[in-house]
């Protein structure tokens, strides 16, 4: 038997021993949160940026969807129909400008080639915001995927295609169709309960 051979085994198992029970100590390597953040960067990077604009400085909003148009203009702080002066529906306007100033997308289409498989070649919808200095964000919307998981969306400037989820395009739509603020509630009147045992008005006494 090689007596060098058994050695060298030995040497090289003692070296391990030591290499192991050094990183458990000092807990070298990779921790929960390294691992997190990694797993956090690698979601965040699925999720390509499409838009990320200062929402405050939107001074108007244009929705189009199958030949239909609406915009909104803010006044005071105060989303209005253009051209009707009716007061617009300011929590559905403010979730959809908000939510398209830091738009991002479920996933990006890898060599998206032809547009009009999307619905993106003439975009029947679509959402254009105005900021204050004049700048325009446009978000086109096409048809949704086959599997029915979002909808496609481009910006009007850059050929890359997105999938967006539904719910953008659902409140586009219904916001076309009826863009009013939807009128307060009137309050029913308070109803009096006769409590047990309460007195009966005296009717007076009855006539013979």
């Amino acid at each position: 038997m090689n007596y060098r051979v058994t050695l060298g085994f030995l040497v090289a198992a003692a070296i391990l021993a030591v290499l192991v029970f050094g990183l458990d100590k000092f807990n070298i390597g990779p921790t929960p949160t390294a691992n997190a953040n990694a797993t956090s960067t690698t979601t965040a990077a699925q999720q390509p940026q499409i838009f990320s604009f200062d929402d405050s400085k939107v001074t108007t909003f244009l929705l189009r969807q199958a030949g239909q148009s609406v915009q909104v203009d803010r006044q005071n702080g105060t989303w209005v129909v253009d051209g009707s002066g009716d007061v617009a529906n300011q929590a559905s306007f403010n979730s959809l400008v908000t939510r398209m100033s830091q738009m991002k997308a479920t996933r990006a289409v890898d060599n998206p080639g032809d547009l009009s498989q999307y619905g993106l070649d003439s975009p029947n919808e679509s959402a254009i915001a105005t900021l204050d200095d004049g700048t325009k964000y446009q978000l086109d919307l096409g048809n949704k995927t086959p599997v029915q998981t979002g909808t496609y969306a481009k910006t009007a400037d850059a050929p890359a295609v997105y999938v967006i989820p539904d719910q953008f395009q659902s409140d586009l739509e219904r916001l076309v169709a009826d863009p009013k603020q939807p009128p307060t509630p009137t309050p029913a009147p308070p109803t009096t309960t006769a409590s047990p045992g309460a007195a009966v008005p005296d009717t007076g006494t009855p006539t013979p």
